[in-house]
């Protein structure tokens, strides 16, 4: 007799760390979604360019790299649980209230330095979740994640009407304002209901005598080694890929706006339909992808991904139903992406050396990634269509990356 497989968004059978952060997630996504998705347009409305946000993420990115260095020893030293916490109240909380006042491009810089400190809690934050987890169920968490996120998004009509109303400016101050209370709570809730995962614990006990210089050159070393691991360059070139294209997108919102004319009400609707993808592929789709490995399932989302990057480009002016479909093939691409290719890097992961592997991976992706929105700042400032048709021509080297671990893992 069979054990029957959870429900999709069923949390039987996960360990305490990702239950219980699985059910505070809304508190940060309900915030975090709406800010991230609008900030573009909150950096113009205060009278910033577009060529000074790109600059802004580019640093923030520069910055990002640095702290992702320490990452690793840091995440041993001090444990996945308490790095959290610390990290997260400096990377969201003063953040969250620099941006609610913030008036010219020095505040949004500093706002940004300060939110790079999270490149040090997406590696402990990751494994405090995810180190606990059968590898069977860490798609499911990283998928009910995603989900989680992308409902959170559908807020995004009710502040769009604020903004409609008082406009995008003083609706977003009040919004960040709210948004480092809550996170606040947030971040202290998840920190007494989680444990150090058995890994961290053993990690914590082999750093705490150990330099940090020394623990920086074991992680180097690590991460040198990992190119001998069996197809783990090819990943991590795809996720040097995706970061890049994440970043030169933050422009996309500016190009709905801006030269395809839709105001900032309708766009409000562009995560609601997000969100609605992502819960119908979740429910749906990933059933039908479960008869295949993840590395093919990446070659059909990438294959999607270049379809919606194309038909970005032919959206026409203020024309909603076209625009409300491409940005339906985008969510189910991006949604894909993000949940396929953290299980294919995790599983290829080093379990003995996860935390050092894992933050060089994110360490070189940000390297790499440090001139992606700048570039598409200046880009976007000479002609806004040729940044997207550039977005449409990197889509078809990450289709072409997404084949190649196919063949990667067929041959292993």
């Amino acid at each position: 007799m069979t054990t029957p497989r959870p429900g999709l968004l069923s949390l039987e059978g996960l360990p305490r760390n990702a239950r219980n952060s699985i059910l505070l997630e809304p508190l940060w996504a309900v915030f975090g979604v709406v800010v991230m998705y609008y900030a573009p347009l909150y950096m113009a409305g205060v009278g910033l360019t577009s060529t000074e946000i790109g600059v802004i993420g580019s640093v923030a990115l520069l910055t990002s790299f640095v702290f992702q260095l320490i990452a690793a020893p840091i995440t041993n030293r001090f444990g996945r649980k308490r790095t959290t916490l610390i990290g997260d109240l400096l990377s969201w909380t003063l953040p969250m209230f620099v941006w609610a006042f913030a008036n010219s491009f020095t505040a949004f810089l500093i706002a940004a330095l300060l939110a790079a400190v999270g490149s040090i809690v997406s590696v402990s934050w990751s494994l405090l979740v995810i180190e606990d987890v059968e590898g069977e169920s860490r798609a499911r968490v990283f998928g009910i994640l995603g989900v989680i996120v992308a409902i959170c998004g559908m807020l995004t009509p009710i502040i769009g009407a604020l903004i409609a109303h008082w406009g995008v400016v003083p609706t977003l101050r009040v919004y960040y304002f709210l948004g480092g209370i809550g996170m606040t709570v947030m971040f202290l809730w998840r920190n007494a209901i989680t444990s150090e995962t058995q890994n961290g614990a053993a990690a914590m006990l082999e750093h705490k005598d150990l330099h940090p210089i020394s623990s920086l050159q074991r992680n180097l070393t690590t991460l040198i080694a990992l190119r001998r691991t069996p197809g783990l360059p090819w990943i991590v070139a795809f996720y040097v890929a995706t970061l890049f294209l994440e970043q030169m997108s933050l422009f996309q919102v500016l190009f709905l706006q801006q030269v395809l004319k839709f105001s900032a009400s309708t766009l409000s609707f562009v995560p609601v339909v997000v969100a609605l993808v992502s819960i119908v592929i979740y429910g749906f789709g990933q059933r039908l992808l479960a008869s295949i490995s993840a590395e093919q399932a990446l070659v059909y989302a990438r294959g999607i991904g270049l379809v919606g990057a194309v038909m970005l480009l032919l959206v026409p002016l203020e024309s909603l139903p076209i625009l409300l479909l491409t940005v339906a093939v985008l969510a189910a691409a991006s949604y894909l992406t993000q949940t396929l290719r953290s299980s294919v890097l995790f599983n290829r992961l080093p379990q003995a050396t996860a935390a050092e592997a894992y933050s060089g991976v994110q360490a070189l992706t940000m390297l790499f990634g440090v001139p992606a929105a700048a570039i598409a700042g200046a880009l976007f400032a000479l002609e806004a269509r040729a940044l997207f048709g550039l977005i449409a021509v990197l889509n078809v080297g990450l289709l072409l990356l997404a084949w190649q671990l196919t063949r990667d893992q067929t041959a292993a």
